[in-house]
């Protein structure tokens, strides 16, 4: 989606002020397979926020990416830390499943990108890349003001003004039973693990300006709804970074 292809123009800020994922989530999604995992498909990969989670730990990531900006910094994170990752421009979309060499994989991902994927074909194409017995994780960071009432006043101040609000989907469009209903697909499951962290109110905007529904904006209606949130904001500010994720496996 072309919305999604926004994230190029500042992909160094994005690098810099999304947040991460934690170790938890590698331990959840490799518990969930059957038998080992040794290589996986990262949908969206991005900059690289989740790649360092799964490469980090020794599996081969066949990570695809769009964006050249977005995988230029991909590339080079790999390289620095020495992940064993291969980089394809490509979206989802773009995978032939019976493409020799590509599949099956034991892990298919995605972290705060499966819903820039193609709804009408998006399980499909995951079950088709998959083995039997191998996971599905889907996944994102939904980082937010932890307080309520500051959070309502900034929600006050950009209604109307963003498209779909600042937050966007925590994961997307479906539910777990959306999910437990494709006939492939089994033992699937719903967990949060709650992050809270402080930050500063600079830092925060900083993160805000790296959201599409911000990057969307005119240049000067982005800058002058930025700052006027960051008038709101206390510093430091609280914020939760809680990780919904969404687990799944195909059947054997």
């Amino acid at each position: 989606m072309e919305r999604a292809r926004s994230f190029g123009s500042v992909a160094e800020a994005y690098h810099r002020h999304r947040p991460g994922y934690p170790a938890a989530v590698a331990e959840l999604v490799l518990a969930h397979a059957e038998g080992p995992v040794r290589r996986a498909l990262e949908v969206g990969a991005g900059t690289g926020k989740a790649t360092a989670v799964f490469a980090g730990r020794g599996l081969d990531v066949v990570a695809v990416e769009p964006d050249p900006a977005m995988r230029a910094l991909l590339a080079g994170e790999a390289a620095a830390h020495g992940w064993p990752v291969e980089v394809r421009a490509a979206t989802f979309e773009d995978l032939d499943p019976a493409q020799p060499g590509l599949g099956p994989f034991d892990l298919v991902y995605a972290a705060a990108a499966f819903h820039w994927t193609d709804p009408a074909s998006r399980w499909d194409r995951a079950v088709a890349l998959l083995r039997p017995g191998g996971v599905l994780a889907v996944l994102g960071c939904a980082r937010d003001l932890a307080d309520p009432d500051l959070r309502a006043r900034v929600d006050d101040l950009t209604d109307g003004r963003l498209a779909g609000g600042h937050r966007g989907p925590a994961l997307g469009s479906w539910t777990i039973a959306d999910v437990a209903a494709h006939p492939a697909l089994c033992d699937a499951v719903e967990t949060v693990l709650e992050r809270r962290a402080m930050m500063a109110a600079e830092d925060y905007v900083a993160h805000l300006a790296t959201v599409s529904a911000y990057l969307v904006l005119a240049p000067d209606d982005r800058a002058d709804l930025l700052a006027a949130v960051r008038a709101l904001l206390p510093d430091p500010v609280e914020v939760s970074e809680d990780v919904p994720l969404h687990l799944a496996r195909r059947r054997g």
